[in-house]
């Protein structure tokens, strides 16, 4: 049983704790600036799509690491993660991070 007057840091006294909820602030406002750019793809997107009928090859790519970075940001977030976003670690790659399976349908 813990003592009441022990000298265990709380965790609202734990720096790293306050650090965590400042980074957490700084990547919610990151990942709404990534959402929003990710709807400006999709307009350009279609708009491709209407002049020339194929989609741009390069947004794609792109596209999918945004995903990939706005996933790893909410996986952050929600603290299903310990590992910092961009530009605190390595961009993501192009390739889904997420995979379905037949229970998602």
């Amino acid at each position: 049983m813990r003592d009441i007057n022990s000298t265990e840091t709380k965790n609202w006294k734990s720096t790293s704790v306050w650090i965590r909820g400042l980074f957490m602030i700084l990547f919610g406002f990151i990942g709404g600036f990534a959402r929003f750019m990710v709807t400006l793809i999709a307009v350009f997107q279609f708009f491709s799509l209407l002049i020339t009928g194929n989609p741009n090859a390069a947004l794609k790519l792109f596209g999918q690491s945004l995903n990939n970075y706005i996933y790893q940001i909410n996986d952050f977030l929600t603290v299903n993660s310990d590992r910092y976003p961009f530009p605190l670690s390595g961009w993501p790659d192009d390739k889904s991070a997420y995979k379905y399976s037949s229970r998602d349908l």
